[in-house]
């Protein structure tokens, strides 16, 4: 039941858009809210901490966490460099593979809880857009699953760097299932908590997306 709630507050998070120092209720009043013990609140407000999204003190409370100065310093350096897409592409390609491989052994009930729903979401019949976003969303939460922050901030601004590129393999039927598909076999392999198999299963699938670039006309 915590990993329901852990995942339930990190959705809640991210669909109101709280920023860091912002103040969660109590939990006693998130226990009433949602029908569930405050021991069960307890264990997933502790599984968000340990991703580093919430912070608790004694006495203050739990609020939405800042990134420790060395992510904001990382970010901004990262944000102003030049990159060209090939640079990026290999970037990706050396970093998500082990991002996959760090989620299958490190992730928790309520990441895989987040996947599953990001991926029951997603279906060829979607926009391009509204399917990027939720190719986005979903390589988004398995590097957070993976526990490490640099490899997360490193990854965002490369999903931001890309999305001109990825928008252009959901713009059509075959490429979105192909990006359902790739999904489906990494969640498989993070689920087993197989790590060689995620790592592999990342790889083919980002072969199988820049193939796909490449045929498009």
């Amino acid at each position: 039941m915590s990993a329901e709630v852990a995942a339930y507050l990190e959705r809640e998070i991210a669909s109101r858009g709280l920023k860091p120092g912002d103040k969660l209720p109590t939990e006693r009043e998130l226990a009433a809210q949602l029908s569930v013990s405050r021991a069960t609140v307890r264990a997933a407000l502790q599984d968000l901490e340990s991703k580093h999204l919430l912070e608790r003190t004694q006495g203050r409370g739990t609020s939405v966490a800042a990134p420790p100065a060395s992510v904001n310093e990382l970010y901004e350096r990262l944000a102003s460099v030049d990159r060209a897409q090939q640079d990026v592409a290999e970037l990706r390609g050396a970093m998500e593979p082990l991002v996959a491989e760090l989620a299958a052994l490190r992730c928790s009930a309520a990441d895989l809880i987040q996947l599953q729903d990001v991926l029951a979401a997603s279906n060829e019949h979607l926009s391009p857009e509204e399917a990027l976003r939720m190719d986005v969303q979903f390589h988004t939460i398995l590097a957070q699953a993976a526990r490490n922050q640099l490899m997360t901030t490193v990854l965002t601004l490369a999903n931001s760097w890309t999305s001109d590129v990825r928008l252009r393999s959901h713009s059509t039927v075959e490429g979105r299932r192909c990006s359902i598909e790739g999904h489906r076999h990494i969640l498989e392999a993070v689920q087993a908590r197989d790590a060689t198999a995620a790592g592999i299963a990342m790889r083919d699938h980002l072969a199988d997306v820049a193939l796909l670039i490449q045929q498009q006309p």
